[in-house]
């Protein structure tokens, strides 16, 4: 394995922005402990799974948040944390958490470009911990909320600057959302009231944020709801009308935490080979989300020929349907609007075990966000006579959380 030099820093451009890969998606853990994903924008639910041996929530206790470093879910039951991947497999397991002194965790909040995994619990004490596994506390503070309400969800739009902590008042079945910065989150700056649905909401118990198309999602554990923000000086939020999900049929259970997870990238295109390049998988994908702010953002090939030289080319755009046959390539290129083009690089290892791993970072710039980009790789291997392999086209947009 080896890795192409970043030499290539993503550029903002005057293009604008295409859709190239799927949708996001809603991921909440719900009371009876399994983790459900839906689409917001279709009000469907679209899957669920059971991690295996993880306990019930306690009380009004759970959160769930989205870590696109390690690609998975961090949820926790109340006082239980733990991280799980697409198929509930245990990425981090199961670990108590401690400085709680009798709370339970009612919210949590990933924070990409700080590597810390934030949670607010039921006394409203928000805790600070880092993404290591398992996550090691590195402080906390109290939050200085006026109102005697309840705490049900955190979300954090780094992008931004802002804080949203989800509160209710159950004197008159109210929500609210308080309004904080990321540089002092336990000093409250605004309390909005949150538009209601029909039938009433109940208590909301899980907030998610995209910070670049600036909706807030929410849960009162059954239902969903999107509430558009704008930027105000001073409060830093205030918030648009509510658009409201009806409650799921069946038997999911109600969510106790909501988390936002980026869309996948796309594959356009098909692998090949030519000369003495053996037909090898080229297999290219990503090493994690392309969210602003994952400095450790990359594209990676793997099943490479070994001994051969590789290439990367990067795309200003989505890959092209068709592509460009350019002589030695054995098929199309897909990557116009040309960036760049990383390498040559030499493919160690035996066979067709060669792995390639470009970085790309993505800096937290807000003119970066929603832009859609590619990527390619082509191989040249040395035996005589020379060959040429490729990979698939990947498209991937640059999204915030």
């Amino acid at each position: 394995m080896f890795r192409l030099p970043a030499s290539l820093l993503l550029a903002a451009t005057a293009v604008a922005p295409l859709h190239a890969q799927g949708p996001s998606s809603l991921v909440g853990l719900t009371v009876n402990g399994v983790v459900r994903t839906s689409a917001p924008a279709a009000c469907l639910v679209l899957g669920q799974c059971l991690p295996p041996g993880f306990p019930v929530a306690v009380g009004v206790g759970g959160g769930t948040a989205w870590d696109p470093v390690h690609q998975g879910a961090w949820i926790s039951n109340g006082n239980v944390l733990a991280c799980v991947g697409d198929t509930c497999n245990y990425l981090c397991p199961p670990i108590g958490l401690g400085g709680l002194g009798g709370a339970v965790v009612t919210g949590l909040e990933v924070l990409t470009g700080a590597g810390r995994l934030w949670a607010i619990d039921s006394s409203d004490t928000l805790h600070v911990l880092d993404l290591a596994c398992p996550p090691v506390p590195l402080g906390s503070c109290q939050v200085a909320f006026v109102n005697p309400f309840v705490t049900g969800g955190l979300a954090v739009d780094e992008l931004n600057g802002i804080v949203f902590y989800a509160r209710f008042d159950p004197a008159l079945g109210m929500n609210y959302i308080v309004t904080a910065s990321v540089a002092a989150p336990c000093t409250p700056l605004a309390l909005l009231p949150v538009m209601p649905c029909a039938p009433p909401l109940g208590a909301l118990r899980g907030l998610a944020v995209d910070s670049v198309a600036r909706v807030l999602h929410a849960t009162d554990g059954d239902r969903t709801l999107r509430i558009p923000y704008t930027l105000v000086p001073g409060i830093l939020a205030s918030l648009g009308p509510t658009i409201c999900c009806p409650a799921p049929g069946g038997a999911f259970g109600p969510m106790v935490g909501l988390a936002l997870r980026p869309g996948q990238p796309t594959l356009t295109g098909s692998t090949c080979n030519s000369g003495s390049c053996p037909p090898c998988p080229m297999v290219q994908d990503v090493n994690s989300d392309p969210v602003l702010g994952n400095v450790g953002f990359g594209v990676r090939l793997q099943g490479a020929p070994a001994g051969s030289l590789v290439w990367c080319a990067i795309g200003d755009g989505p890959c092209a349907p068709l592509g460009v046959v350019i002589p030695p390539l054995c098929g199309p290129m897909h990557t116009l609007n040309l960036l760049g083009l990383l390498g040559p690089g030499l493919v160690g290892g035996a066979g067709c075990g060669g792995t390639v791993d470009v970085p790309l970072p993505l800096p937290m710039n807000p003119a970066l966000g929603g832009l859609v980009y590619s990527s390619q790789f082509f191989v040249l291997c040395l035996n005589n006579p020379l060959g040429a392999a490729q990979s698939r086209c990947l498209s991937f947009e640059v999204q915030g959380l």
